[in-house]
């Protein structure tokens, strides 16, 4: 047994559970309830104070909460949607994307309506719910490395400054985006044959984003929208009410991209709208709730398991590539790997939890539930976006009729057919008469030309995301399979990095 930090863990003191979950967030207590609810022995450590715990940096806007298919398992949705201090009360009915240097304004209904949670108290009342369920908690506790020989067999922490082993037969990494626990395995030294399944993501295919909750001293006249607005790094900044007057307010770009100052940039953008004047910030534990964090921008990694390890939630691509939506993610990756995790130390005979082991949780994501297909398919429009532009991509929203957009952020099914691009033509010529008529394009550092290329690239794309999508939904039952099923996702990426002009050396996958 090895230590991936290099240190000697003979120092330190040592427990041993069956699972240990790293991370106290969404994914983190959906895998730690589950895997104790199937019976295993589970501990679940986090870095926070237990009074900070459940504080996570997020836009909060969840949708459905008490749906038992989008949040599977043993936690009881019900019961935290009827807190009353969560904030799932349904005040969203539609988003709106407001590009006001030209006057473009789109509304998308949502039609079952949306809520935008208090993510500290949905927070607690996850960790209180996982707790009940058998899971020891331990809290002030920051890992540090990784033990491994052919698989990994535990993590190496600190606890309340006082250095501690945890020994299990798998871990489960709930740790956030670019976790510190990912980044400590060395893959190659893991048993797999020819080679390990897990994809490790980099730094560029995620985003970095800021918010802040302000309570203003009037009702906002938003209160029942989900706002967004363009950023110039290929991002968006938004405003979220969780009430006519608490509004979570933030930003986020693609780390692709040139780094925007995110506070002053936030800053700048509401110091003169007039409802934030006098607006005071809202507190958590008598701070100010002010959170930053990464997030995935990309699709859900094509394999999320190593031997004796699971990666889930926004670590494993979970969170929507262009709209950023994780809550809904981090449960359904959190489940599986709590459900199959469980499963596949129980039925251990040999001592060694291997891929195939637990691939069945791999195969749960992309075809038993779907999620993963889905959100699959929805990257190739960052994929787009990104090659585009931030100017062309402005002027191609304004021209698209909504439903064609709500079908990019939703995080539903579509399909596009020829009654779809009767639609999308007819919508996008009715819009460009407006526009041009009101000089709209004048604005923007870009040319008719150009915007003609990004909706040429819409359309494309569109056509390879259906493609997408019905290769993910005919994802391996089992491991031996992967490597082919990899090979020809591949092939279909390559194939639209050829078509909309994108160069190998800037290919995102």
């Amino acid at each position: 047994m090895d230590s991936a930090t290099g240190s000697s863990s003979a120092a330190s003191q040592s427990e041993s559970y069956e699972i240990v979950v790293v991370g106290g967030g969404v994914a983190g207590c959906f895998a730690a309830a589950t895997a104790a609810d199937q019976g295993a022995d589970v501990v679940q450590i986090e870095r926070k104070s237990e009074a900070k715990a459940g504080h996570i940096a997020c836009g909060d806007a969840m949708k459905s909460p008490t749906d038992p298919d989008l949040y599977p398992g043993p936690i009881d949705m019900t019961a935290i949607a009827a807190t009353d201090d969560v904030l799932i009360d349904g005040n969203i009915d539609q988003i709106e994307w407001w590009d006001e240097d030209i006057g473009v304004k789109k509304v998308l209904p949502y039609d079952s309506g949306s809520n935008v949670v208090d993510r500290y108290e949905f927070g607690r009342e996850l960790l209180r719910q996982t707790a009940t369920l058998g899971v020891d908690q331990e809290f002030n506790t920051v890992v540090n490395g990784v033990v491994q020989g052919e698989q990994v067999e535990g993590v190496e922490a600190v606890r309340d400054g006082r250095p501690v082993t945890y020994h299990a037969d798998l871990v489960i990494d709930a740790g956030g985006s670019l976790s510190t626990v990912m980044a400590a395995v060395d893959f190659d030294e893991l048993a797999a044959a020819p080679e390990t399944t897990f994809e490790e993501p980099q730094y560029r295919q995620f985003g970095s984003a800021y918010r802040e909750v302000l309570v203003t001293p009037e009702d906002v006249p938003y209160d029942n929208a989900l706002v967004g607005k363009p950023l110039e790094e290929l991002g968006y900044v938004w405003y979220f009410p969780r009430t006519a007057r608490e509004i979570n307010v933030g930003l986020g770009f693609q780390m692709s991209e040139e780094p925007v100052e995110l506070v002053d940039r936030l800053r700048e953008d509401i110091r003169d709208r007039p409802e934030y004047q006098g607006a005071e910030h809202a507190e958590v534990d008598g701070t100010a709730d002010k959170l930053g964090a990464a997030l995935g921008l990309r699709r859900p990694l094509d394999s999320m398991v190593a031997p004796g390890y699971i990666t889930v939630g926004c670590n494993a691509g979970a969170t929507h590539p262009i709209s950023g939506k994780g809550i809904r993610g981090a449960a359904v990756t959190g489940f599986s790997a709590g459900k199959h995790g469980a499963r596949a130390v129980r039925e251990d005979e040999d001592g060694f939890v291997s891929e195939a082991d637990l691939w069945p949780h791999n195969y749960f994501v992309y075809v038993e539930h779907g999620l993963g297909t889905t959100i699959a398919s929805k990257d190739p429009y960052n994929v787009a976006a990104a090659n585009a532009g931030m100017e062309n991509v402005r002027a191609a929203v304004a021209l698209l009729p909504e439903t064609e957009i709500a079908d990019v952020v939703s995080s539903a099914e579509d399909s596009f057919g020829i009654t779809n691009a009767v639609d999308l033509a007819s919508g996008v010529l009715r819009n460009a008469v407006d526009l041009y008529r009101n000089d709209v394009f004048e604005q923007l550092d870009t040319s008719k030309r150009a915007v003609l290329a990004t909706l040429g690239d819409f359309v494309q794309t569109r056509i390879y995301a259906d493609r997408l999508e019905r290769h993910y939904a005919n994802y391996p039952e089992t491991r031996e399979e992967f490597f082919e099923w990899r090979d020809t996702r591949d092939a279909l990426d390559a194939a639209l990095d050829e078509q909309i002009g994108i160069p190998a050396r800037d290919s995102k996958y």
